[in-house]
């Protein structure tokens, strides 16, 4: 499976950001993945959290010390 995350996908519509991911499996399907926020960065830190709870990205250490 191939992941595609950019930052320039984050874009405003009316009042809030979208954040947007796409994965393509080897059999040729695809799956869209949108996350909506009232500023591009919380769309974007909402679009990592659920690729990281769907386990499409490794999660990352935020505690200090590691």
């Amino acid at each position: 499976m191939e992941l595609y995350v950019n930052n320039k996908w984050t874009e405003c519509y009316g009042s809030s950001y979208i954040a947007e991911a796409i994965a393509w499996s080897e059999n040729g399907n695809h799956a869209s993945i949108y996350t909506q926020g009232s500023t591009a960065e919380e769309a974007d830190a909402k679009l990592m959290s659920a690729l990281r709870e769907l386990r499409l990205i490794p999660e990352t250490s935020t505690r200090e010390g590691q």
